[in-house]
């Protein structure tokens, strides 16, 4: 009987709200505030200037980064990315150069034009953008392009496939600014490959200031 009543209650608050909490299934947004509060933060990564924000091991996050990419659910990881203002602030204020926040330039981790138009977006280019609402008059300026079309980096099991598989395939638009800090947004990082070869392209182009920001942190998968 109790179930009965908890089904047709989360149905109500769904109708009402328009979903129920992807975890435990209360009534409202896409996961509460309890269940937010639980999910693991990532251990550190083995490069400088890279960070993950969560523990893609915890099944909300992983769950929440697949719905993103293959079914553009954005609810739970926008959810994610907005209960991390302070992680991000954190991670910011380390390495803050100027004082003037128009100098933080969000860049999205490009796709290759054909992944593009399958897909229909860029699920770096939406994490960046829900960044940029909780980082206040930064920009997001998609100075990288994808020189080549490469595998998915989730298909390589091996360290060294994944390096490879990244190495040369990024530059630059036009040069930059060095004064200003480029904050590469991507929505996980394992071994980092994705992200050197981006600080490599941005380094080309002429920036000094780098760091990379991924939603989650796989280090578990590496």
């Amino acid at each position: 009987m109790k179930k009965v009543l908890f089904t047709i209650q989360e149905y109500i608050g769904t109708f009402l709200f328009g979903s129920a909490c992807t975890l435990c299934h209360t009534p409202g947004k896409a996961i509460c505030k309890n269940c937010l509060s639980k999910i693991p933060i990532s251990e550190t990564t083995e490069h400088d200037g890279i960070y993950g924000i969560y523990d893609y091991g915890n099944r909300i996050v992983s769950e929440a980064i697949w719905s993103l990419k293959y079914k553009h659910r954005k609810q739970v990881a926008k959810l994610l990315v907005l209960k991390a203002q302070h992680i991000v602030d954190d991670i910011i204020s380390e390495h803050l150069i100027s004082e003037n926040l128009e100098d933080l330039i969000l860049v999205p981790v490009p796709q290759y034009k054909r992944k593009t138009h399958q897909r229909g977006f860029n699920q770096s280019e939406l994490i960046a953008n829900w960044i940029a609402e909780i980082l206040p008059n930064s920009k997001i300026e998609k100075v990288l392009e994808k020189t080549k079309e490469t595998l998915p980096q989730s298909h390589l099991s091996e360290r060294k496939q994944r390096l490879s598989n990244t190495t040369n395939t990024m530059r630059t638009k036009s040069s930059l600014d060095n004064k200003k800090i480029y904050i590469v947004v991507d929505d996980v990082t394992t071994t980092g490959a994705t992200f050197l070869e981006a600080k490599r392209a941005l380094k080309a182009g002429g920036a000094k200031n780098i760091l990379c920001i991924a939603l989650a942190h796989g280090y578990k998968r590496r």
